[in-house]
């Protein structure tokens, strides 16, 4: 390989999970809803769409596979410039940022605009949602304890369980905070206009 292309960040978590097992696409969707997907989402468009881009470039190749009761799958591995950028990418690039969208945070924050009913839905579903997270990571973490190999994934697994819980740790401390000040917004006389 020549010159090292251009990736997106997709197309190198794709090209990553495509280095741990080969995998036809809908598999490969399955492996990433269950593992990298619980930290960075991919949709099987994302996927699908990275894959080709991945095989274009030969950083994967594809084999077909005859199936009998369904169409024929592509299998995809990683050839060896592909498992070339994938390490250099690991190796050199910078992590940069971690920048989040978070829809939750943000109706937080204008939260002086909301009733108390939906202040209090809100952080119920948030905590439920945080609570459901935490348990699930934490039984990977588990599941992969006597697995050696799995080390790394285990560690992600780990940062997880500790993210959701600092997230139902917030809900504890912010929720009386949070229902103080509505309660004080409803207090508050109307602007005159």
């Amino acid at each position: 390989m020549t010159a090292c292309p251009r990736l997106s960040q997709t197309a190198y978590v794709v090209l990553g999970l495509v280095s741990i097992r080969p995998a036809a696409g809908h598999e490969l969707a399955g492996f990433a809803q269950r593992s990298v997907g619980q930290i960075f989402p991919l949709t099987r468009s994302h996927i699908y769409t990275e894959l080709a881009h991945l095989r274009q470039l030969g950083l994967l190749s594809a084999t077909e596979v005859v199936q009998e009761r369904f169409p024929t799958k592509l299998l995809y591995e990683v050839t060896d410039d592909g498992d070339d950028v994938l390490r250099k990418w690991l190796e050199e690039a910078p992590v940069g940022h971690d920048r989040q969208r978070n829809l939750f945070l943000v109706r937080i924050f204008f939260g002086d605009r909301m009733s108390a009913g939906r202040l209090e839905e809100l952080l119920d579903d948030y905590e439920t949602a945080a609570r459901a997270r935490r348990d699930h990571l934490s039984e990977i973490v588990e599941r992969l304890a006597d697995r050696p190999q799995a080390a790394y994934r285990r560690a992600a697994a780990m940062f997880g369980v500790r993210r959701e819980q600092a997230a139902l740790d917030w809900v504890i401390d912010a929720r009386p905070l949070l229902v103080e000040a509505v309660t004080a917004n409803l207090a508050a006389p109307e602007p005159q206009c």
